[in-house]
């Protein structure tokens, strides 16, 4: 009986920490600044706090890049993205709540 109780406590929904998707603001092409999901949009729960943030691929494709070593530059021309998000990404990349 007791083994069911400790498995029945790992398994509940609140046993389970909620992970956050790193996210940032930024102003593409449209000139909005609004905050974008760095990461896949499934993971991403639905937040209590505020509105859902904007997943844009190639927001998603240079915050991975630039996980991997790349330059802000770079970035912006590859994933053609203003440099100014380019740079907010890859501080983000480079942050240790990113690793």
């Amino acid at each position: 009986m007791r083994l069911l109780q400790h498995l029945a406590k790992l398994t509940a929904p609140e046993a389970h920490a909620r992970v956050d998707c790193p996210r940032v603001s930024l102003t593409l092409q449209d000139g909005t600044e609004r905050p974008y999901l760095l990461d896949d949009p499934g993971s991403d729960p639905s937040p209590e706090d505020g509105p859902r943030a904007a997943y844009e691929p190639r927001v998603h494709l240079a915050y991975i890049l630039a996980r991997q070593g790349h330059d802000a530059r770079w970035l912006a021309r590859f994933a053609d993205l203003p440099l100014p998000a380019a740079h907010r990404i890859a501080e983000a990349a480079a942050s240790p709540a990113a690793a």
